[in-house]
């Protein structure tokens, strides 16, 4: 019914429409995905209520449990218990971030998990978490090693292997698995920019989307809220959205965090860097940050009461992914090709075009997990005279040789077409030699 309900809101079932969709829901074309997913599955109430009501769909339907977890007397199942896990370290983690501790008391999802967890330990015989301790301990592990039950069911299998802690903080995966208990926090932020678009006409807001997504990818820590009015054309002629935005996008970022009044910043990304074992760390996985980061060592700036960081999702979700973005887009310029930024409030991340006439619409995806990232991918995306491509970070096959193998592999077992995926070097080599 949603997904019914759905294409008939959108007036379309043709090529194209989940672009249409994720317009008319006010979210990103992942978050769409995984409302279908859930939707597909049976998991009405791990929709968000506004999405169900803008759809049509009643979520006290009966269809609303996911098929495949076990009840119990607990009256809650594994997944519940640790996606609330997930949900309680972002709000710990946000803490840190804020203040440089944990505050208390506990927030209400980790509550509510250790309590699930003391209850199935007794009924089930487990030995789940039932305090921070051992949970952090747990949370630095994949999941699977602590919890097999949560794999038993489709949507469950997508974070089976993954870490809710890594390097002492939280993960992307503890992020989007937070999301499927509370207020996704990427879609809040997609939402806010489209509304901010669409206050403008749709040139004009394609062109304010295009500029606000390279100006948090260039600037995840800023000096002041100066910065977007000097560098950015567009932005500066609307002033009044662009003030918004940073506002709600950005933070303050405390003085614990400086060492004698100045702040280290990743020389590639520009994200903050953060100290363990007295060593400097970057948040972005590719090794070329960590060792851009060993040749060159922090780039420091000073702090004061102006300077403002990118809240944790919007670096999670948008910066690091992006970077690798923004770099192919530069590589493919420099290529002497054409080359757009999120077309159509980023219908893909880039449509590349050759002088040769040859046309490709990409999407850059930085995911660990080749099963992942073929779920979340599909034919929806395809334009008519472009080639379809997915391109993935080259360190995603060093890490892992078969990571192409295994993306077709789970693509076919879900009876899909596999995309056509490359390494980002392999798309170059493609386009030829630098101009």
């Amino acid at each position: 019914m949603f997904l019914a309900n759905l294409q008939k809101l959108v007036g379309s079932t043709e090529r194209g429409w989940k672009g249409s969709a994720a317009k008319f829901l006010g979210v990103s074309r992942p978050t769409l995905d995984r409302y279908l997913r859930l939707a597909a599955e049976g998991q009405l109430d791990k929709i968000p209520g506004l999405i169900l009501k803008a759809v049509g769909v009643d979520e006290s339907s009966p269809t609303a449990r996911m098929p495949g977890i076990p009840e119990s007397e607990v009256g809650s199942s594994e997944f519940d218990m640790v996606n609330l896990f997930a949900a309680g370290l972002r709000r710990l983690q946000e803490d840190i971030d804020h203040q440089g501790h944990i505050q208390a008391p506990y927030p209400e999802p980790l509550s509510r998990a250790f309590n699930l967890a003391a209850a199935f330990n007794i009924e089930r015989r487990t030995s789940y978490p039932v305090d921070l301790a051992s949970l952090i301990r747990a949370a630095a592990r994949p999941i699977f090693e602590w919890c097999s039950a949560y794999g038993e069911c489709e949507h469950g299998e997508a974070f089976f292997a993954s870490r809710l802690i890594d390097d002492g903080e939280i993960t992307p995966d503890c992020i989007s698995m937070a999301g499927l208990t509370e207020t996704d926090a990427e879609q809040a932020f997609y939402q806010m920019l489209m509304s901010a678009c669409a206050e403008l006409d749709e040139d004009l807001g394609q062109r304010f989307y295009s500029e606000w997504r390279r100006a948090v990818i260039e600037n995840p820590v800023a000096e002041s809220h100066a910065i977007f009015i000097a560098k950015y054309d567009v932005l500066r002629s609307n002033t009044i959205l662009t003030k918004k935005l940073v506002d709600f996008f950005y933070e303050r970022i405390p003085e614990v965090h400086a060492v004698d009044g100045k702040l280290a910043l990743c020389p590639l990304t520009g994200t903050r860097l953060k100290k363990h074992a007295n060593q400097w760390a970057t948040e972005m996985r590719d090794p070329v940050a960590a060792q851009h980061l060993r040749d060159y060592g922090p780039r420091w700036i000073e702090h004061t009461s102006a300077t403002i960081e990118l809240k944790r999702p919007v670096r999670v979700f948008w910066t690091l992914p992006g970077w690798h973005e923004l770099q192919l887009h530069r590589e493919v310029q420099a290529r002497g090709c054409t080359s757009i930024l999120w077309p159509d409030f980023d219908s893909v991340d880039l449509l590349v075009s050759q002088p040769s006439g040859r046309r490709f619409a990409v999407d850059v995806k930085d995911h660990i997990s080749p099963i992942s990232l073929s779920r979340t991918s599909g034919q929806h995306n395809r334009r008519r005279r472009y080639k379809r491509v997915i391109v993935i970070p080259d360190y995603l096959e060093d890490r892992l040789p078969q990571y192409k193998t295994l993306f077709c592999k789970a693509a076919l077992s879900a009876l899909k077409e596999p995309e056509q995926i490359m390494t980002a070097s392999e798309f170059l080599e493609l386009l030829g030699d630098k101009a």
